[in-house]
């Protein structure tokens, strides 16, 4: 029997029980997929840089990883945001090589995500919000124009991905967003 494995990375304020990242992990087990909902345990309010809270992310999520036996699934899938991009990223980095490749889908990738996503990476693709005040979604196109991954542009959102009381909207984001994942 085959054995698959969801893993959420979730951002500073975005947790894995928040909006897209719940509603893929809903997905995920119904599709048959074990999941693995990270959680940082950290406030990174007092966090001053960007680098001090990848780090942080990083170690806090590295002895939940620890404990997942990787070689024993057929497919595993990462699906991230925001922070979490880069701390899928990181890990990703961390466990090549890998029998099984690890298939991914950023959901507002950061600057220094794409920095670490290499040619040969299973991108499933890259989601911005078009006023998304971390990146400007026209470098997170070009970077996955020129890798061949799919980029998907949610227009008049921010970095949240979800605009206030449009519900119509927020649900086509997630439609889309679930749709790129594939499952």
């Amino acid at each position: 029997m085959k054995r698959n494995l969801l893993v959420a990375f979730p951002g500073t304020g975005y947790t894995c029980g928040t909006g897209l990242l719940a509603a893929g992990l809903a997905r995920a087990k119904a599709a048959g997929y074990e999941t693995l909902p990270l959680d940082y345990g950290i406030d990174f309010g007092p966090v001053p840089t960007f680098a001090e809270a990848f780090n942080l992310a990083e170690a806090a999520v590295r002895p939940q990883l620890a404990a997942v036996s990787w070689a024993r699934y057929d497919d595993i899938l990462f699906l991230s945001k925001s922070l979490g991009t880069v701390t899928a990223a990181r890990t990703l980095r961390a466990l090549a090589p890998r029998s099984v490749p690890v298939r991914s889908l950023y959901l507002t990738p950061l600057a220094d995500t794409l920095a670490l996503v290499q040619p040969g990476d299973t991108v499933l693709g890259m989601v911005s919000g078009e006023t998304d005040r971390l990146i400007d979604w026209r470098a997170v196109q070009t970077f996955c124009a020129g890798h061949g991954f799919p980029f998907l542009l949610c227009p008049g959102v921010g970095h949240r991905l979800a605009a206030e009381g449009d519900d119509a909207g927020n649900a086509a984001i997630t439609a889309n967003v679930l749709t790129m994942l594939g499952l």
